[in-house]
């Protein structure tokens, strides 16, 4: 399979893509859910594409606690160079949400200089950059989410920002069970619990089979 609707890949003719694959010489792996998918630690140069499946960033400190970063679905990208450098207190990797398929791409494949200047090989290293400015701005919608400082505004700040990523005419979903949610916002699970079922009996949120609603004002004057 190859990956000619990743963004990594955006504005690369089918073709060139196919001979960017030969170049690159990528690494294609299966995962079963619930297995680890890559050690930061072990493997900074690898960049690794979802062709199927999703996956989690999970960080576990010094004290065993886990913190879920980012949640990855089908034609995500991950590594190293788009996030975070490893640090010998924290224990950072990608973890099989679901049954996974995943290609690998060496980064200095990518970044290296190509021999023969092929324009697409220029758009792939600008695609790179683009990439990780989104990452960016994601890590800064985290720390805006887990800066707030009850349990209630983290939810309805990281249900804010899904909504606004959704699609127009698409109902918006939170990516997360409701434990890998309490890990991601970094609360109990059962105290979150207990805020969801307020926040449904006020009025305020619906949710059914992950997909919510948030009732602001403006829908209550509508």
């Amino acid at each position: 399979m190859l990956p000619e609707n990743n963004i990594l890949f955006k504005g690369v003719d089918p073709a060139d893509c196919q001979r960017m694959m030969v170049c690159f010489s990528p690494e294609i792996k299966k995962y079963k859910s619930g297995s680890r998918i890559i050690d930061f630690s072990e493997n900074s140069d690898k960049v690794g594409i979802i062709l199927s499946g999703r996956a989690v960033m999970e960080r576990y400190d010094i004290n065993g606690v886990r913190t879920i970063i980012e949640s990855l679905s089908e034609q995500s990208i991950f590594g190293v160079f788009f996030t975070f450098s490893a640090s010998p207190r924290n224990n950072i990797e990608i973890v099989a949400e679901t049954d996974c398929e995943i290609m690998f791409l060496k980064r200095s494949e990518i970044t290296k200089r190509c021999e023969n200047a092929c324009r697409c090989h220029t758009t792939v290293v600008e695609n790179l950059l683009s990439l990780m400015s989104e990452k960016a701005i994601a890590l800064t919608e985290r720390i805006e989410v887990l800066s707030q400082r009850t349990i209630e505004d983290k939810l309805i700040s990281c249900l804010s920002i899904i909504e606004e990523k959704t699609p127009t005419g698409k109902t918006p979903q939170i990516p997360f069970t409701t434990t890998a949610l309490s890990d991601y916002l970094c609360v109990n699970r059962s105290a979150l619990q207990r805020v969801i079922t307020k926040l449904k009996s006020d009025g305020i949120l619906t949710i059914s089979k992950r997909r919510f609603h948030i009732l602001r004002n403006s829908d209550i004057d509508d």
